[in-house]
């Protein structure tokens, strides 16, 4: 597998100072729309926050009246991503740190679109293998990976690599929202 020409951490919110000590160059974080911007005291480096909810449908979206992830956020990310490609030289490559509340799936999902976007076409898989081996725990966001796959134009290849990871997924899914609309319905 070849290797990501930065370092990559993935984390959630709680976790960040934990890397304090890791040189981060860089800092991405996922929140929630309401979440105030905290850059960490000891961080100097570029630090970008995005706002949406954790969500991965314009349904669920609606259900929940949450903000849900969309082009232009992946976009933001991408270019984040291209911006540690170009902070990068064989003496210090930039470390990123990407986070989100809990570590799983925004985060993991945006770790995912910058290891596409970093090892290029074809390496879909390799790219998802590394962010499972920094964070066993990961459950990418599916909007985030389809916006990140449409974006990257790799044919609905990182997809397709997440399809088995997530395979039962968009029906329990489907049915909590369902459950929901029953209950506010009646």
């Amino acid at each position: 597998m070849k290797s990501l020409p930065y370092r990559l951490f993935i984390c959630g919110k709680h976790e960040v100072r934990g890397f304090a000590a890791s040189g981060l160059t860089h800092i991405l974080s996922l929140e929630d729309p309401e979440t105030p911007k905290e850059t960490p005291s000891w961080f100097k480096g570029i630090h970008v926050q995005l706002h949406f909810h954790d969500v991965e449908s314009a349904s669920e979206a609606r259900t929940l009246r949450a903000t849900q992830p969309n082009l232009e956020h992946v976009a933001e990310i991408l270019r984040f991503g291209r911006r540690c490609l170009d902070n990068t030289d064989s003496t210090r490559p930039a470390t990123l740190l990407v986070h989100c509340y809990a570590g799983a799936s925004r985060s993991t999902a945006a770790a995912y679109a910058l290891a596409c976007q970093a090892l290029g076409k074809g390496e879909e898989a390799s790219a998802l293998e590394y962010v499972i081996r920094l964070r066993p725990e990961a459950f990418p966001n599916l909007l985030i990976v389809k916006h990140a796959d449409e974006l990257l134009a790799l044919g609905g290849n990182m997809l397709r690599v997440l399809a088995p990871l997530r395979k039962n997924f968009s029906q329990i899914v489907g049915e909590w929202i369902a459950s929901r609309n029953r209950n506010e319905q009646g």
